[in-house]
């Protein structure tokens, strides 16, 4: 997401305390919504799959109007639900709701390989208790709960081709952005430079070929995050 300001000049810093509960927090609830889905018939998991995507529904709604009146995030151009984890939100409730499968793969492979290095390296500028960190953290939390819900409790298996279907996806977002990066001056996405410094695109050479050289390695670990849950009904 885009670094927020803090308004009472209190300053997000990374692996400080309010980062490193925020971290074991997110884990905790996930864990545990995990685990109270597994104790539930499918009717019940159905129930709170659906009441997730109800839940990031609202807070991704509820967000963006905060958004609209609030100048914490800087110019009108940043504001606007563009980020890679936007889409992620968006497609999160279609998967939660009606279950497509590229909807399902693209969270599942998505939110665990891209999103959650959001909540190892925010972006962001304000710290705790800022309404952004809450923001930051909610936001990005319940994309961490849907990609394991999915496979967990909906019961969603990988087939033949999911990750390179999804890569492509991927790949078409970042070929969408770039132009619209360059007419607003903005940088969805990250490919006009990466988010923070100590990200992994600091290594990847520069934006916004970072995103070429690393199509083999992503579609790699994209077959292996398959291995958990392929279908074994392929083999």
């Amino acid at each position: 997401m885009t670094p927020a300001l803090a308004a009472d000049g209190t300053e997000f810093v990374r692996w400080s305390s309010p980062h490193l509960i925020a971290i074991a927090l997110t884990i905790l609830a996930t864990a545990g919504i995990l685990w109270l889905g597994r104790q539930c018939s499918e009717r019940g998991r159905r129930i709170i799959c659906r009441s997730l995507a109800l839940i990031i529904a609202v807070q991704f709604i509820g967000e963006y109007i905060w958004r609209a009146f609030s100048d914490a995030y800087g110019p009108w151009q940043w504001n606007l639900p563009l980020h890679f984890c936007s889409f992620m939100s968006i497609t999160s409730v279609i998967a939660l709701w009606w279950h497509p499968r590229w909807a399902c793969a693209l969270v599942y492979f998505g939110v665990l390989a891209a999103s959650i290095q959001a909540l190892i390296t925010p972006a962001m500028a304000a710290g705790y208790p800022s309404a952004a960190f809450f923001i930051f953290f909610i936001s990005h939390g319940l994309l961490m709960v849907v990609a394991l819900a999915i496979p967990v409790l909906l019961g969603w298996r990988a087939r033949g081709w999911d990750d390179l279907r999804t890569v492509l996806l991927m790949d078409a977002y970042v070929l969408l952005i770039i132009p619209i990066n360059h007419w607003l001056g903005t940088n969805y996405g990250y490919t006009e430079g990466p988010p923070v410094p100590g990200t992994l695109l600091d290594y990847l050479g520069p934006a916004p070929w970072y995103y070429l050289w690393v199509q083999l390695p992503v579609l790699a670990v994209f077959r292996l995050m398959m291995l958990p849950v392929h279908d074994k009904r392929e083999e």
